[in-house]
């Protein structure tokens, strides 16, 4: 009995001796990871510390493509004020935004990098020119109508393509993006007609809009609800127009009726109406 209780208290201790050890083991691995996390941690912030976050050489470290119109300079100048922020502290949604101000531009797309050097990647989507705008039809260009409407100021954007469509307005006027499709529908629908292109329009006046088709003047009136169907007379008119078209100063297709022809003062014919 005396044997088995000394085998007993041995084995005890054994344990207990094992269990310190583990224990002991198990502290010395934690002391080991806390002291490399500790490193880690220490390392991370001396390399951030040291990091150079900042765009450097704005000309070098930022890249913009897909702009035509918009020049780099008036890309960087709208987001001037966060160039000397971190690039961690830049938000690449405010900057499109910032960039998107600009009237030229339709989408602007950001991206930043902070590896292998801090910089910005900038992609430009611009608008697409519809016509040449003049408040003026003797007076010199100001602006280009987008294709969504908006008016891109030819002083601001000096090498906007202008097209060769040119519209005449007051210089308040302002289209969306249904009205530029909707103008170009229906100056397409003129050109069919005629086979000549449409060169002006002429809105300064909404209740009397005209066109100018190669050499023929029309008298739109009102462009409303009724304008596509009182264009479409003017095919079964233009056999009768052509020996009359250097005398007519205007093609009125303003009344739902008939479509009178203006002649030219110089001219000694009467006016003639066209049913």
């Amino acid at each position: 009995m005396v044997v088995q209780l000394d085998q007993r208290q041995d084995w005890i201790r054994s344990r207990r001796h094992k269990r310190n050890g583990a224990k002991a083991a198990r502290l010395r691995r934690q002391f080991i990871r806390y002291i490399l996390l500790t490193i880690l941690l220490l390392g991370g912030v001396y390399v951030f510390q040291h990091t150079p976050w900042k765009l450097a050489d704005p000309e070098k470290d930022i890249s913009i493509s897909g702009n035509t119109v918009t020049s780099a300079e008036q890309i960087e100048a709208v987001i001037g004020d966060y160039l000397d922020k971190p690039i961690y502290e830049m938000d690449p949604k405010k900057l499109e935004k910032r960039i998107n101000m600009l009237r030229s531009v339709k989408f602007a797309f950001v991206r930043r990098y902070a590896i292998p050097h801090p910089r910005l990647v900038i992609e430009v989507l611009e608008e697409t020119p519809w016509a040449t705008f003049y408040s003026d039809p003797d007076g010199e260009p100001e602006a280009v109508i987008a294709q969504s409407g908006r008016m891109i100021p030819l002083k601001d954007f000096p090498n906007v393509q202008q097209p060769e469509l040119k519209i005449y307005g007051p210089q308040s006027l302002k289209m969306t993006n249904a009205d530029v499709g909707q103008w170009a529908s229906w100056a397409a629908y003129i050109s069919d007609q005629t086979k000549e292109p449409v060169e002006s329009i002429d809105m300064r006046q909404p209740f009397d809009v005209r066109v100018q088709d190669g050499d023929l003047a029309l008298k739109l009136g009102t462009p409303d609800t009724t304008l596509t169907r009182r264009l479409g007379r003017l095919a079964s008119v233009m056999e009768a127009i052509e020996p009359l078209r250097n005398k007519i100063e205007y093609v009125d297709l303003a009344l739902d009726n008939n479509v009178p022809l203006k002649l030219a003062k110089k001219s000694d014919l009467p006016h003639g109406i066209l049913n």
